[in-house]
């Protein structure tokens, strides 16, 4: 019974810390490792818009949204899992959002409920975003080519966009 408690715990406090660090990649993970497939990305990214507004609507908590702005292999998981321990209560979308049309829906939601949204842009040099990609497992490695389009595709974020502030890290 303490066992499975203990389980019980960690299976709603790992839900809670997903649910305010919304990232497409937490659905594709399975028991065999993250699996990758365009109906499975259509999904996963259904799944964390969902999130994002139950987040925004239900948990008077949230006051902060922080979009993340980069390309795979920047840091932008990294920088996600530090601040989600500092502020479990505000969201962290964590995807590459790199067209200013990507971010406008998840801006303009963050508006409507009155939470302040901070980009958070990554200028991480492709050749380090290569290595580090390079050293990630096998299933979560981008394709090197499709990387080096959506680094050379990154709009830098403006706070015309709607965003209150820009953090470059």
């Amino acid at each position: 019974s303490k066992f499975l408690f203990l389980i019980v715990y960690f299976i709603e406090v790992r839900y809670e810390d997903i649910a305010m660090h919304i990232n497409p990649d937490h659905y594709l993970q399975t028991q065999q490792g993250r699996i990758w497939t365009k109906e499975r990305n259509q999904i996963a990214w259904k799944r964390c818009f969902e999130d994002y507004l139950s987040e925004l609507r239900d948990d008077a908590k949230v006051q902060i949204v922080y979009l993340l702005i980069g390309c795979q292999g920047s840091g932008k998981t990294h920088w996600a899992a530090i601040k989600n321990k500092e502020e479990p209560h505000n969201i962290i979308f964590d995807a590459i959002l790199v067209q200013k049309s990507e971010r406008k829906y998840l801006l303009r939601l963050a508006h409507i409920y009155k939470k302040t949204c901070i980009a958070i842009y990554f200028t991480t040099t492709l050749k380090e975003c290569l290595y580090r990609n390079s050293c990630r497992n096998l299933d979560e490695r981008a394709d090197e080519q499709a990387l080096t389009n959506v680094f050379m595709y990154v709009e830098k974020p403006s706070l015309d966009e709607g965003f209150s502030s820009i953090v470059q890290v």
